[in-house]
């Protein structure tokens, strides 16, 4: 059969169309329609503040004369449904400067990675002509700028759509540290039903790393897309993740240049992957109390170098394995190579004669509490130090700073300590499927002990004590690395735990009147952040409370009816009907309350007695009541133990019961009659 040329071109087009009407998106950026703009709610979603209707992320690297070019280009269009949404006018762009390809551990002064530049004579690349990539290889330094920003509000004035556009001096740039900095500018006049629309490029001389790429954010989005065209001669090793998932495609492409350097060069083309990710129909994943870092959750990508092709010098592989990552940092020139350095601290510990403590731990604990006597930390979880002789001038540091410190200081008195490496919880978690070096963000400090007993410290839980860390270091998957021995990794969820226990002895009166005795006993984790939240100082493994209690019950003849249990969960927090990310608690630990009651005479317990344990099916989260009676006497307890951090959304509904069994049984009323 033949086809006419308006039939071919109905079949060569046809895809393309299909895939238009099936996203159903419009991606037309400057002209929003009319059914956008008369929007009001979010059909998949009627409670959102608003909505991402449509993101489109591109990705392009060009070559340059003495280097590569990565650029960012940016289109977002919002719709705004409710007053509350007018906070996503303010747009945030993070960039990096001062970067440098041997800055692979994220601080840390290493050799780990150089890079070829373009320019030279010796081989080439290109498929053209006088093109040459490979004019040595040397390390590589680069900066990221914003610019090309527009941004437009759009919004409904009697049947007309008025613009405000974004003024240039409404856009500043801030330095928040020595290599970031940040881009913010407010969309002009938004409010309640506007459409925004706003696009940016951030131009990155960092060409050797992809940023990461979330199509989720705490809105729900309609349609998101990731369009990246990467030269073929820089292989990446990319993880997709997230709740929903994108879809995904990889094809082989090209992209021509000229270089500036030669105007009488013909134009060259190089051999690109491009990928593509699209997100349809993704869910809001808002900030919540119980999530660190919901980005953990959102579709999106990570990436990181894997290889460097060029033909001539041949594969140059980037990607390393951990064991590849531990010689770098104990090779780094401000934190590896002075692990062993004899501390300045070395002649206090000496006239203290903490090395003569046989018992280790107590070596450890002694150590600990002189050199936190000389320094305070100052609030940051770094990863880079500076010498420990600044550190002890200025008498405070990062927890890095002091780390380092605490290191010399522990080998000082014939202890083994070397540093475990990490990625704090509130910046999220690292890739599974590769080692990210650039993911790591700080160190905690691990005194080795026989048999595997090691003790874990860090220079932000002064007031806490051996193992027991503040919550942000509470990570699944943290590094020991060790010159010697053989690095390993740690589960530091399982080191830090919060006890707290609670007893009460009270004597009830015929008015209704209990008065008695509160003490608390809070140990690890839990000691540590009471001190905090009183002000007080102590290195020590728990701490004791002891106050008064009183309680007034209502009284009806010879009837009385009181709750007795103080405060153990204030409500549920797990009240939605359904979540959509797993729950994460700050830590494993155990709240147990007894209370001793002394009846007036006469009088019994006439409430049904209750001994229940209540359960998650993985034992995750658990439940125990008890009520125990005898002459003229009444005990009541409960008992609520976190044993696992993360519980999945999947038992969500266990986790609901077993709050709300909880709280009714320390909230109802005791009764107790006279007969």
């Amino acid at each position: 059969m033949k086809l006419n040329v308006f039939q071919l071109l109905i079949l060569f087009f046809w895809p393309v169309y299909s895939a238009m009407a099936q996203d159903n998106v419009n991606m037309k950026f400057g002209k929003p329609t009319k059914e956008e703009m008369q929007m009001t709610t979010y059909a998949a979603d009627p409670d959102a503040e608003a909505v991402v209707l449509c993101r489109l992320t591109d990705v392009e690297y060009t070559v340059q004369t003495s280097s590569f070019l990565a650029d960012y280009r940016e289109k977002v269009r919002i719709k705004v449904l409710k007053p509350s949404g007018v906070r996503f006018a303010k747009v945030v762009v993070p960039i990096q400067r001062n970067i440098s390809a041997g800055d692979n551990v994220r601080g840390l002064k290493t050799n780990g990675m150089s890079l070829p530049k373009p320019g030279g004579s010796s081989n080439s690349y290109f498929e053209g002509e006088g093109v040459s990539m490979t004019d040595g290889v040397s390390d590589t330094d680069g900066d990221e700028s914003v610019e090309s920003i527009k941004a437009t509000a759009f919004n409904m004035e009697g049947s007309k759509i008025v613009k405000t556009s974004l003024k240039k001096s409404d856009v500043v740039t801030t330095k928040i540290d020595e290599h970031n900095y940040q881009t913010e500018f407010t969309v002009p006049n938004v409010k309640e039903g506007t459409v925004i629309e706003y696009e940016y490029t951030i131009h990155s001389q960092v060409f050797w790393e992809l940023h990461d790429w979330f199509a989720q954010c705490e809105i729900p989005v309609v349609y998101a897309k990731l369009d990246m065209n990467i030269p073929s001669y820089l292989i990446f090793n990319i993880e997709d993740h997230g709740i929903q998932r994108l879809t995904y495609t990889c094809t082989a492409g090209s992209l021509s240049f000229k270089l500036d350097s030669d105007p009488l060069a013909k134009q060259a083309q190089v051999r690109t992957n491009h990928y593509v990710y699209v997100g349809r129909n993704l869910i809001g994943m808002p900030k919540d109390d119980y999530v660190w870092n919901a980005q953990d959750y959102c579709a999106g990508i990570t990436a990181e170098l894997k290889q460097y092709r060029l033909p001539g010098m041949g594969q140059m592989d980037y990607a390393r394995t951990w064991e590849q990552i531990d010689e770098m940092i104990l090779g780094s020139d401000d934190l590896g190579i002075h692990l062993n350095d004899r501390s300045p601290l070395a002649k206090e510990l000496k006239d203290a004669k903490i090395a003569e403590i046989a018992d280790l731990r107590e070596r450890a604990e002694a150590v600990f509490n002189l050199v936190m006597s000389k320094v305070n930390w100052n609030g940051k979880y770094e990863m880079s130090p500076v010498p420990t002789s600044e550190t002890l001038k200025n008498q405070s540091g990062s927890n890095a700073d002091i780390n380092l410190l605490l290191i010399q200081s522990f080998n000082e008195v014939g202890l083994t300590a070397a540093p475990v490496v990490l990625r704090t919880r509130d910046q999220g978690l690292l890739p599974y499927n590769f080692p990210a070096i650039r993911k790591l963000s700080t160190f905690i400090v691990a005194v080795v002990m026989p048999a595997g007993a090691n003790v874990y410290l860090d220079a932000s839980s002064k007031n806490g004590y051996l193992n027991v860390l503040a919550e942000p270091l509470l990570v699944e998957k943290a590094r020991l690395v060790q010159k010697k021995n053989k690095s390993a990794w740690v589960n530091l969820q399982k080191i830090s735990k919060s006890q707290k226990n609670t007893i009460i002895n009270a004597q009830l009166a015929a008015d209704g009147t209990l008065t008695g005795t509160q003490t608390t006993r809070y140990e690890g984790l839990a000691a540590m952040n009471y001190r905090n939240a009183k002000g007080n100082s102590a290195f020590a493994p728990d701490v004791t409370e002891e106050i008064p209690f009183t309680r007034k019950g209502q009284v009806d003849g010879n009837t009385i009816k009181i709750c007795p249990f103080p405060t153990i969960i204030a409500n549920n927090p797990f009240s939605a009907s359904v979540r959509k990310m797993p729950v994460e608690f700050h830590s494993l630990g155990t709240h147990r309350v007894v209370v001793n009651i002394t009846l007036p005479e006469g009088y019994v317990v006439e409430s049904n007695q209750r001994n229940t344990t209540i359960i998650t099916k993985d034992k995750g989260l658990e439940g125990r009541i008890q009520t125990t009676t005898g002459d003229s006497r009444v005990q009541l307890s409960c008992q609520f133990s976190i044993n696992k951090i993360v519980h999945s959304e999947a038992s969500y509904a266990d986790l609901h019961q077993i709050f709300d069994d909880v709280i009714k049984y320390t909230t109802e009323e005791l009764i107790i009659k006279k007969p």
